[in-house]
């Protein structure tokens, strides 16, 4: 039996329902913006829960109370699905309201915080549909999604271009779909024609749409012509735009050649001049699954110029690399007897960003698998420990082998002194002349207790820790000299605050000045394990994890750092961590590793444990642009609504007769006709106009009759009117609007 569908479910498909299932594609970019705050069960829920709304939206016009009901239960269905529940068994009594209240209550506080999120999320979509059946209401609801997404996108680590592009095609989808609707109720010839062919619709529309969205796709990149909202906003207020390197991110210069920051936590190439403060950025960066948990060593850096790090000239660097059976020289080598670990490091790369180094923990002794576009390119530099490539490439996924030391304390104070060493370490021991003396003279004061180098490196580690607070978003209004004074100056003795960057170029430098070979080291924090975060929001056992913490860590933007490592005979570059709030893990000899101190980690140090004291700058700028959609928002509604209309019409005729405001109003009739397309000549009357109109138009020819009718009686008449004439010509002009 062939089932037939009546053309007219067509018709309801496209003009009645279709703009439903377009608010849901716009609700879903807007909740992107939370994709590194929410978990993925509320994705996964909100991805299903849409699914049901849509079908139930295209199936069913009215009815709003069934398929609210329906949806209402699939949020229900998706959570436990989705989440683990625990059922606590039936209330004792349904007639004891205690007994059933405490039933609601234990099993109704496991839908939380999914609920709220779904049931607010799924709720707007609804408001959007609704705000968006008339055409004004859907210009609307398209500019100011798109206005919020430009500003989250501008003040925030996230990238929103895709979502914003998805909203443009949805919304000129949806002025298509209200356009049909339009000429559906103003020319239903034309209409009924068109429906026979609706390929002769949908095919140019969709070759248009598709047209602008790959323009602005594949459109080259122009040069900025004005600064963003953020930049004047913080200038205005005579404050320095934030720029930064290493945890902060990557410093930008202006055709001007003033540097401007990023204000985004994340991995920088550029250390010529650090400092200033950044916002945390949690978007991904790779996965590394790993036999050690570790830090991932990316660059080394060893001239210190007073405002940031550059490297030496003319490294010794080793080629094909890659494939390479034989392990990787060290520069120096290690002695013989000293313990090293093989650690085994397994790296997806989650971003399609050119990198200028792979991350690995301590010095790689192979690179068994590769995924780039430039295998042939990798360099390894044994005296920097650096895996760098000839020149940036993109990279999918590779695995390396590391040699990390085991650290015997005890031995390494016993080494030799590092101005007996067989190598040239001057590199490691430069400072700028323009260092000023109080610097050395602190360095030499905390650690003139001490009689090793391993124990003088570890006094200035704790000091630092101890001393200072570990803050983003650094004051640099402190700074008696913002232009020439030197960085770990600054630091140490006016701003006293920071992060990464200040106490690992302050550790370095005050190291060097009293004889410390040390260098700069720079790459990502070991991350966060998605499983341990996993059991312990979900309240399983917590099984004590492996020593070594090995696993799958997830390394984000935020977990970009910057540490230290100094030189002891024999046993190489050792790290050490100065940063307030972090530890470098480190495996000791006795098979342990070194953790972080967990009370100061919690509260100073977010890339660590992934909560972040955010910066306020954002503030007030978009609390700002938040005043203003709600401004524009009360001013829209206050359009529509007919109280508001009539309260405005009576402030704006007070004084004027009735047939003044006939006369008023037809004029801004003929205005508003003009604009739909009804062309009127100049050699015209009023009456001639109209009835040409009427001929043309003969479903409103009876309108357009009764308005000159009532128009030549206010015009021409010799009393001023009276109400009745009014309100008759109003409610012709409201059927004529409405009719077209």
């Amino acid at each position: 039996m062939k089932i037939r569908i009546p053309r007219d479910f067509w018709r309801r498909l496209v003009l009645e329902r279709l703009h439903r299932v377009l608010a849901i594609i716009i609700v879903l970019q807007l909740i992107q913006c939370f994709s590194d705050y929410w978990w993925d069960e509320n994705y996964t829920i909100i991805y299903g829960v849409f699914t049901v709304t849509a079908i139930v939206e295209l199936l069913m016009t009215r009815k709003l109370w069934l398929r609210l009901s329906i949806q209402f239960l699939s949020v229900i269905g998706m959570i436990l699905w989705q989440i683990p529940m625990e059922w606590n068994g039936w209330p004792e009594s349904w007639r004891n309201w205690s007994y059933v209240s405490e039933f609601v209550s234990v099993h109704a506080v496991q839908f939380h915080p999914f609920i709220e999120i779904i049931g607010g999320v799924l709720l707007s979509v609804h408001a959007i549909a609704w705000l968006g059946s008339r055409r004004a209401g859907a210009i609307f609801v398209i500019v100011s999604s798109i206005g919020v997404m430009a500003a989250i996108d501008s003040f925030y680590p996230l990238e929103l271009w895709h979502n914003i592009a998805w909203i443009v095609a949805t919304g000129l989808v949806w002025l298509v779909v209200l356009h049909l609707r339009q000429l559906q109720v103003r020319h239903p010839d034309s209409w009924e024609a068109l429906a026979e062919r609706p390929l002769d619709i949908a095919f140019p529309a969709i070759i248009i749409i598709t047209i602008v969205i790959l323009t602005g796709i594949i459109m080259p990149r122009a040069p900025v012509l004005f600064e963003d909202p953020y930049t004047i906003w913080t200038e205005a207020q005579g404050r320095e735009v934030p720029a930064f390197s290493g945890e902060g991110g990557a410093q930008k210069s202006s055709s001007s050649g003033v540097t401007k920051g990023s204000s985004l936590s994340g991995y920088s190439r550029d250390d010529r001049k650090i400092g200033g403060g950044f916002e945390f950025d949690y978007s991904p960066i790779m996965t590394i699954t790993t036999t050690q948990r570790s830090y991932w060593r990316g660059e080394t850096k060893a001239v210190y110029t007073g405002k940031g790090w550059t490297d030496l000239k003319n490294p010794t660097l080793i080629s094909s690399v890659f494939g390479n059976k034989d392990a990787l020289p060290l520069d120096p080598p290690r002695a013989k007897g000293v313990k090293t670990l093989e650690v085994v490091q397994n790296v997806t790369v989650l971003r399609k960003d050119k990198i200028p180094v792979l991350f690995a923990a301590g010095p790689v002794s192979s690179v068994s698998t590769l995924k780039s576009d430039n295998n042939a390119g990798l360099q390894w530099d044994p005296e920097e420990w650096e895996l760098r490539w000839s020149k940036p490439s993109r990279v999918q996924s590779y695995s390396v082998v590391s040699e990390v030391t085991v650290l015997d304390e005890d031995a390494i104070r016993k080494s030799a002194p590092s101005s007996e060493s067989s190598i040239d370490l001057t590199p490691y021991l430069q400072l700028p002349d323009s260092l000023p003396k109080r610097v050395s003279d602190l360095a030499k004061e905390q650690t003139a207790s001490e009689t090793n180098d391993y124990d003088r490196a570890r006094k200035l580690e704790k000091y630092l820790k101890g001393t200072f607070t570990y803050t983003n978003t650094p004051d640099l209004t402190k700074l008696t000299n913002r232009t020439n004074g030197d960085f770990v100056d600054g630091f140490l003795f006016e701003v006293q605050e920071g992060y990464c960057d200040y106490f690992s170029t302050s550790f370095v430098v005050m190291a060097r000045s009293i004889g410390l070979p040390t260098r700069w080291v720079k790459g990502y924090a070991t991350g966060y394990d998605p499983a341990a975060m996993e059991r312990e929001r979900s309240g399983r056992p917590y099984n004590i994890p492996d020593v070594a913490g090995a696993g799958t860590y997830t390394v984000r933007n935020a977990d970009a750092h910057s540490w230290a490592e100094v030189y002891f005979e024999g046993y190489g570059w050792i790290p050490f961590e100065p940063t307030s709030g972090f530890a470098v893990p480190q495996l000791l000899s006795e098979g342990e590793t070194v953790q972080p101190d967990t009370d100061v980690a919690e509260s100073t140090a977010p890339a660590e444990v992934g909560v972040a004291e955010r910066n306020k700058d954002w503030l007030v700028p978009v609390g700002a642009i938040c005043v203003v959609l709600i401004i524009v928002g009360f001013v829209f509604i206050g359009y529509r609504s007919r109280r508001a209309q009539q309260l405005w019409s009576r402030i704006r005729n007070r004084g004027n007769t009735p047939n003044q405001r006939v006369v008023r109003e037809m004029e801004r009739l003929l205005s508003y006709l003009h604009r739909q397309g009804f062309r009127r000549e100049e050699h015209e009357t009023i009456r001639e106009t109209f009835t040409s109109w009427g001929d043309k138009f003969s479903s409103l020819r009876s309108e357009f009759d009764r308005a000159l009718s009532t128009f030549e009686k206010a015009r021409y008449g010799s009393d001023s009117g009276n109400p009745q004439l009014l309100q008759e010509f109003n409610e012709t002009v409201a059927q004529i609007r409405k009719t077209l």
